[in-house]
């Protein structure tokens, strides 16, 4: 699980907080109360959605935001499925049917750049109030994994309308 993980082509602090998502050790609301960090007068809501408590699987699958930006991702891919319980099952998910090792790699790295994106839309609503649309957070994530897929792989060079 792990190995796959690690081997991706996303920067590593991008493959380093995906982790820390998959052992639910990224800076949630609900882990930051845990650990005493916000004050009981605090909410634990999730910021995007106001829906549920902020967990990583509740921001990262759960969130009505997250869920439309899955959702749309997997429209542009034409591959559906629904969203599993938890982010493990999610990334077996998300690449586990694909035998093409480029394809494979590019999957993987769509999926990091989704975590990477929604934290940082989140952490934009939370400091800066800005709200972010799910069309607008999947065009990030496209633009984003498209310019590390040149940058990091050795595959050949594609057109962002190829990507």
């Amino acid at each position: 699980m792990f190995h796959n993980l690690w081997k991706n082509p996303a920067p590593s602090k991008v493959v380093a907080f995906a982790w820390k998502a998959l052992l639910n050790r990224v800076p949630t609301k609900a882990n930051l109360a845990l650990r005493n960090v916000l004050g009981p007068e605090e909410s634990t809501l999730c910021p995007m959605c106001n829906g549920a408590e902020e967990s990583s699987i509740h921001l990262f699958l759960l969130c009505q935001l997250a869920y439309k930006v899955w959702y749309k991702l997997m429209w542009w891919l034409d591959s559906y499925f629904i969203i599993p319980p938890n982010l493990f099952v999610h990334w077996e998910c998300w690449s586990g049917r694909v035998s093409n090792k480029s394809l494979l790699k590019g999957l993987r790295l769509i999926w990091l750049t989704t975590l990477w994106v929604l934290w940082k839309a989140r952490n934009d609503k939370i400091f800066n109030g800005v709200n972010h649309e799910a069309d607008e957070i999947v065009e990030e994530i496209k633009v984003l994994s498209w310019k590390w897929m040149l940058h990091r792989m050795n595959a050949p060079v594609c057109l962002f309308y190829e990507w």
